[in-house]
């Protein structure tokens, strides 16, 4: 700026106006026809003095004006350059942002779960026969609970064709009657390794109840007082001194096919 001031007016020093070096200042003013206020000779001094600190006051306003002017830029371009600032961060967290959401897309989702919660047992493939049976609350082979017959069901099922039907007679026990069911072939009729009760060992005894107990609720809608009954039952045959002895075990499976 052509205009600008670039020292402080205020750090000027008077000069000595009534000093030699203004010696013919002083005598012009004295004779000046215009200075007429002029007229003995410290006069002079006096007048150049007060003009003096008249342009020095002028300056100084100028100079302040212009530190003002000065600061009031600095914190505008302060301003700007942290509206660039938090611009440009907006810009880069953007940025980022949308590049975290395209790389979750491309990671396998997760699922909601109830926390504290397992799986306590794995639940046992029913032959559905013995599925049937329980259904009805009538007498199923235990035989149809041990793991051969869930095994036997699982094989039928993926070799049976389902498309077919077949007829399934359902006797009444009580009325001496039967009666005649239409199937699907995927609803297994009685099991050709069915056997009785009394030929079953007391391990596949112990192997096939849990699976037995297990079905009476979901299966056969039991109230937990029959449901308890039965647990009852193996439990006290299993902590039963017959077991101890020779030939227990057997002796344990034939009382369990009597009851």
């Amino acid at each position: 700026m052509a205009n600008r001031i670039e020292v402080d007016p205020s750090k000027i020093p008077c000069p000595d106006f009534a000093g030699a070096a203004y010696g013919f200042v002083q005598k012009a003013l004295v004779v000046d026809p215009d200075t007429l206020d002029v007229t003995t000779d410290e006069e002079p001094a006096q007048k150049l003095r007060g003009q003096w600190e008249i342009e020095n006051n002028a300056l100084r306003t100028q100079f302040r004006a212009q530190i003002q002017a000065d600061e009031q830029l600095a914190d505008d371009n302060r301003q700007l350059a942290e509206e660039a600032r938090k611009k440009a961060e907006e810009e880069q967290q953007q940025r980022e942002s949308e590049v975290a959401k395209e790389r979750e897309k491309k990671r396998a989702p997760l699922y909601d779960f109830d926390s504290g919660v397992g799986i306590t047992s794995i639940p046992q493939h029913l032959h559905p026969y013995a599925e049937k049976k329980v259904s009805q609350r009538r007498f199923v082979e235990l035989l149809y609970f041990t793991p051969e017959a869930s095994q036997e069901a699982k094989e039928h099922c993926s070799t049976v064709d389902t498309n077919r039907l077949e007829l399934a007679a359902d006797d009444d026990e009580q009325k001496g009657t039967a009666a005649f069911t239409l199937l699907g072939t995927h609803s297994m009729r009685l099991s050709n390794n069915v056997v009785p009760d009394a030929r079953l060992s007391w391990s596949q005894v112990q192997l096939a109840k849990t699976s037995f107990i297990e079905c009476l609720r979901p299966t056969g809608n039991y109230p937990d007082k029959y449901i308890a009954m039965f647990a009852s039952f193996y439990t006290n045959m299993e902590m039963h001194n017959e077991l101890r002895k020779l030939q227990g075990s057997r002796v344990m499976a034939l009382y369990h096919a009597e009851m």
